[in-house]
Protein backbone atom coordinates (compact mmCIF):
# COMPACT_ATOMS: atom_id res chain seq x y z
CA UNK A 1 0.00 0.00 0.00
CA UNK A 2 1.24 3.24 -1.29
CA UNK A 3 1.27 6.19 1.27
CA UNK A 4 0.93 9.31 -0.70
CA UNK A 5 1.81 12.63 0.29
CA UNK A 6 0.15 15.58 -0.71
CA UNK A 7 1.68 17.32 -3.39
CA UNK A 8 3.61 20.97 -3.17
CA UNK A 9 1.64 23.99 -3.99
CA UNK A 10 3.28 26.26 -6.56
CA UNK A 11 4.12 29.24 -5.23
CA UNK A 12 4.21 28.16 -1.52
CA UNK A 13 6.45 31.04 0.37
CA UNK A 14 6.79 30.46 4.06
CA UNK A 15 5.84 34.14 6.03
CA UNK A 16 2.98 35.46 8.69
CA UNK A 17 -0.45 34.86 7.70
CA UNK A 18 -2.31 38.30 8.62
CA UNK A 19 -4.00 37.03 12.01
CA UNK A 20 -0.06 36.54 13.36
CA UNK A 21 0.72 39.91 12.19
CA UNK A 22 -2.83 41.58 13.59
CA UNK A 23 -2.02 39.34 17.08
CA UNK A 24 1.41 40.99 17.49
CA UNK A 25 0.09 44.28 16.69
CA UNK A 26 -2.56 44.29 19.25
CA UNK A 27 0.11 42.83 21.86
CA UNK A 28 2.58 45.99 21.57
CA UNK A 29 -0.23 47.92 21.73
CA UNK A 30 -1.37 46.50 24.96
CA UNK A 31 2.30 47.06 26.36
CA UNK A 32 2.62 50.70 25.21
CA UNK A 33 -0.48 51.66 26.75
CA UNK A 34 0.90 49.94 30.02
CA UNK A 35 4.13 51.54 29.79
CA UNK A 36 3.70 54.99 29.14
CA UNK A 37 1.34 55.78 31.80
CA UNK A 38 4.50 54.13 33.82
CA UNK A 39 7.22 57.33 32.58
CA UNK A 40 4.41 60.07 33.60
CA UNK A 41 5.39 58.85 37.16
CA UNK A 42 9.14 58.55 36.57
CA UNK A 43 8.72 62.35 35.23
CA UNK A 44 7.16 62.82 38.34
CA UNK A 45 9.49 61.33 40.47
CA UNK A 46 12.74 63.12 38.63
CA UNK A 47 11.38 66.24 39.18
CA UNK A 48 10.58 65.79 43.15
CA UNK A 49 14.06 64.72 43.42
CA UNK A 50 15.21 67.84 41.59
CA UNK A 51 13.12 70.35 43.95
CA UNK A 52 14.46 68.27 47.30
CA UNK A 53 17.83 68.54 45.87
CA UNK A 54 17.31 72.41 45.58
CA UNK A 55 15.61 72.99 49.24
CA UNK A 56 18.11 70.72 50.66
CA UNK A 57 21.73 72.98 48.89
CA UNK A 58 19.50 76.34 50.39
CA UNK A 59 19.36 74.65 54.08
CA UNK A 60 22.93 74.05 53.28
CA UNK A 61 23.92 77.68 52.68
CA UNK A 62 22.30 79.02 55.53
CA UNK A 63 23.62 76.48 57.89
CA UNK A 64 26.98 77.02 56.22
CA UNK A 65 26.48 80.70 57.24
CA UNK A 66 25.77 80.03 60.65
CA UNK A 67 28.46 77.76 60.73
CA UNK A 68 31.34 79.81 59.06
CA UNK A 69 29.68 82.75 60.92
CA UNK A 70 29.41 84.49 58.11
CA UNK A 71 27.13 85.52 54.51
CA UNK A 72 26.44 83.01 52.22
CA UNK A 73 24.61 83.48 49.39
CA UNK A 74 22.90 80.96 46.58
CA UNK A 75 22.83 82.76 43.01
CA UNK A 76 19.91 81.68 40.76
CA UNK A 77 20.33 81.93 36.66
CA UNK A 78 16.98 81.06 35.31
CA UNK A 79 18.28 81.85 31.54
CA UNK A 80 20.87 79.04 31.92
CA UNK A 81 18.90 76.61 34.42
CA UNK A 82 22.03 76.80 36.81
CA UNK A 83 22.62 77.82 40.58
CA UNK A 84 25.95 78.12 42.57
CA UNK A 85 26.53 78.71 45.88
CA UNK A 86 29.24 81.22 47.00
CA UNK A 87 30.85 82.07 50.39
CA UNK A 88 31.72 85.32 51.69
CA UNK A 89 34.86 85.09 50.02
CA UNK A 90 33.53 84.83 46.63
CA UNK A 91 34.61 81.60 46.46
CA UNK A 92 32.06 78.61 45.14
CA UNK A 93 31.10 76.83 47.96
CA UNK A 94 32.01 72.83 48.08
CA UNK A 95 29.38 70.39 48.00
CA UNK A 96 29.69 67.92 51.26
CA UNK A 97 28.93 64.92 48.37
CA UNK A 98 30.72 64.97 45.85
CA UNK A 99 33.57 67.23 47.19
CA UNK A 100 33.61 69.40 44.11
CA UNK A 101 31.96 73.32 43.93
CA UNK A 102 28.22 73.18 44.49
CA UNK A 103 27.10 74.37 41.03
CA UNK A 104 23.76 72.87 39.48
CA UNK A 105 23.50 72.96 35.45
CA UNK A 106 20.42 71.49 34.94
CA UNK A 107 21.02 71.23 31.35
CA UNK A 108 23.91 69.66 31.48
CA UNK A 109 23.61 67.15 34.74
CA UNK A 110 22.53 64.14 33.64
CA UNK A 111 20.17 63.48 36.80
CA UNK A 112 18.36 66.48 36.74
CA UNK A 113 18.44 67.42 32.78
CA UNK A 114 15.37 68.87 31.75
CA UNK A 115 14.07 70.55 34.56
CA UNK A 116 13.30 74.56 34.00
CA UNK A 117 14.07 77.21 36.07
CA UNK A 118 10.83 79.41 35.42
CA UNK A 119 11.41 82.60 37.98
CA UNK A 120 13.24 83.51 41.23
CA UNK A 121 11.98 86.89 43.24
CA UNK A 122 13.92 87.38 46.31
CA UNK A 123 13.33 90.83 46.93
CA UNK A 124 13.93 91.87 42.96
CA UNK A 125 17.14 89.84 42.70
CA UNK A 126 18.04 86.05 41.57
CA UNK A 127 20.05 85.90 44.79
CA UNK A 128 19.43 84.15 48.27
CA UNK A 129 21.57 85.38 50.90
CA UNK A 130 21.75 84.15 54.69
CA UNK A 131 23.48 86.22 57.09
CA UNK A 132 25.59 84.44 60.19
CA UNK A 133 22.44 84.35 62.34
CA UNK A 134 20.46 82.88 59.66
CA UNK A 135 18.25 85.42 58.25
CA UNK A 136 17.44 85.42 54.95
CA UNK A 137 18.41 88.26 52.33
CA UNK A 138 18.05 89.42 48.99
CA UNK A 139 20.84 89.91 46.51
CA UNK A 140 21.18 93.43 47.66
CA UNK A 141 21.81 92.88 51.53
CA UNK A 142 17.92 93.64 52.74
CA UNK A 143 16.21 91.72 55.22
CA UNK A 144 13.34 89.58 53.17
CA UNK A 145 10.00 91.38 53.89
CA UNK A 146 8.07 89.09 51.88
CA UNK A 147 8.15 85.66 51.11
CA UNK A 148 11.29 84.52 48.93
CA UNK A 149 10.70 82.34 45.63
CA UNK A 150 11.87 80.17 42.91
CA UNK A 151 10.08 77.87 40.56
CA UNK A 152 10.71 74.53 38.67
CA UNK A 153 9.01 73.05 35.29
CA UNK A 154 9.43 69.97 34.16
CA UNK A 155 7.54 67.69 32.00
CA UNK A 156 3.89 69.05 33.12
CA UNK A 157 5.13 69.26 36.60
CA UNK A 158 5.67 72.47 38.46
CA UNK A 159 6.40 73.58 41.71
CA UNK A 160 7.75 76.60 43.41
CA UNK A 161 10.26 77.06 46.87
CA UNK A 162 8.98 79.35 49.15
CA UNK A 163 11.89 80.91 51.63
CA UNK A 164 10.33 82.56 54.68
CA UNK A 165 11.24 85.99 56.45
CA UNK A 166 13.38 86.05 59.32
CA UNK A 167 13.24 82.13 59.70
CA UNK A 168 14.59 81.32 55.98
CA UNK A 169 12.73 78.26 56.40
CA UNK A 170 12.13 76.50 52.87
CA UNK A 171 8.65 74.84 51.81
CA UNK A 172 7.40 73.60 48.69
CA UNK A 173 3.99 74.10 46.87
Amino acid sequence: MKIMAYPKKPGNIKGFTIIEVIMVIVIIGILVSVAIPRFNSFYAVKFSGAIKKVVSDIRYVQSLAISRHETCRIVFDSLNNTYSVYLANNSLAIDPFTRGSLQINFNTSPQYNGIDITSVNFGGTNTLRFTWEGVPQDGNGTNLSADGSVGFSYQGNSGTIYITPNTGKARVQ
